[in-house]
């Protein structure tokens, strides 16, 4: 049995968290068990897929997918507070930056275009996949996922030292209103968010991470999924469910993790 370069990192990952389950003060025994537990049973697949026979590869390819779902999950099992300090200092950017004043002044054409586009940061990497592995790079789908699992991992694995509310939740004024959108895009974190801020961005460090690896082959949907990726990025600072600073940052990671992709 070889693990792929991209194994590893899911290995690694989540005997960090198991780890940091361990060491993290205030966290109940019950949450600390369940975190190991589950990191346990998440690297006992990894394993388990990877030493069967060929007819697992697609198995092998697409797990991933399911890997960053839990991977989102479990750090905020390991918060139990957030740092009111480090938003202070993320709010002070965005207003430096003129973040809020920019949303603040927006057309509503455009504000509803972003809030569409923070919705898509759920689907583009598995569309992304989907044109890589269907478009004829099946056999890299090692690179890909070294690329996307450094960068989103590399945001999740911060929660438990730097958890921090997203900016929609402490701001006195809210966001420019979105009619149409902006109510699917909360409902949506409703139902599949842990509600904390990750910083660096999750969804800026999958979005242009994806679109890192997929243009390196196919260059038109490389080209527009970092369109895309951008409009996730903005459209997650300008709807205030990110700050500009989490966005950089996210940006930053993916390009680490494709640089380190190259490498495989």
């Amino acid at each position: 049995m070889e693990l792929r370069a991209s194994e590893w990192i899911i290995v690694a990952y989540f005997a960090y968290l198991a780890g940091a389950a361990a060491v993290a003060p205030r966290v109940g025994p019950g949450q600390r068990r369940r975190v190991i537990g589950t990191a346990i049973a998440v690297v006992t697949v990894v394993l388990a897929i990877a030493a069967l026979d060929p007819p697992a590869m697609l198995w092998r390819d697409w797990m991933p997918h399911v890997y960053i779902v839990v991977g989102y999950r479990l750090p905020a099992l390991l918060v139990s507070g957030t740092r009111h300090a480090f938003e202070r200092r993320l709010m002070t950017l965005d207003r430096h930056w003129l973040v809020t004043t920019i949303g603040a002044r927006a057309p509503r054409p455009l504000i509803e275009l972003l809030e569409l586009a923070y919705l898509c940061c759920y689907p583009i990497v598995p569309v992304g996949f989907a044109c890589l592995y269907f478009g004829g790079f099946s056999a890299e789908s090692d690179r890909f996922w070294t690329a996307v699992l450094v960068a989103v991992f590399g945001c999740y694995g911060m929660l438990p030292w730097l958890p921090t509310r997203p900016p929609r939740a402490i701001e006195i004024s809210p966001a420019r209103s979105s009619e149409l959108m902006r109510p699917v895009n909360l409902r949506v974190l409703d139902l599949a968010s842990h509600q904390l801020n990750t910083f660096p961005s999750g969804h800026a460090a999958a979005s242009l991470a994806t679109a890192l690896a997929v243009g390196a082959h196919l260059p038109l949907a490389g080209v527009l999924l970092a369109l895309l990726a951008v409009a996730i990025a903005i459209g997650s600072v300008v709807g205030r469910y990110h700050y500009a600073a989490d966005a950089l940052a996210g940006a930053a990671l993916a390009l680490l993790g494709f640089v380190i992709s190259r490498f495989v």
